[in-house]
């Protein structure tokens, strides 16, 4: 657990202070903002519905 917990840490680190990351840091960090984002997008129905 701790060793997925510091692979996320060095991934966030990489991507956005370092700016030096490969393409799996960035799909990684992709996919731990995407969740949620789409979770509560699918949550509360059509957003915006103007």
């Amino acid at each position: 657990m701790t060793s997925i917990i510091k692979k996320i840490k060095s991934d966030l680190y990489n991507v956005f202070v370092k700016g030096d990351s490969d393409k799996v840091e960035q799909a990684r960090v992709f996919v731990l903002f995407s969740i949620p984002f789409l979770f509560v997008l699918f949550t509360f129905g059509r957003f915006p519905g103007y």
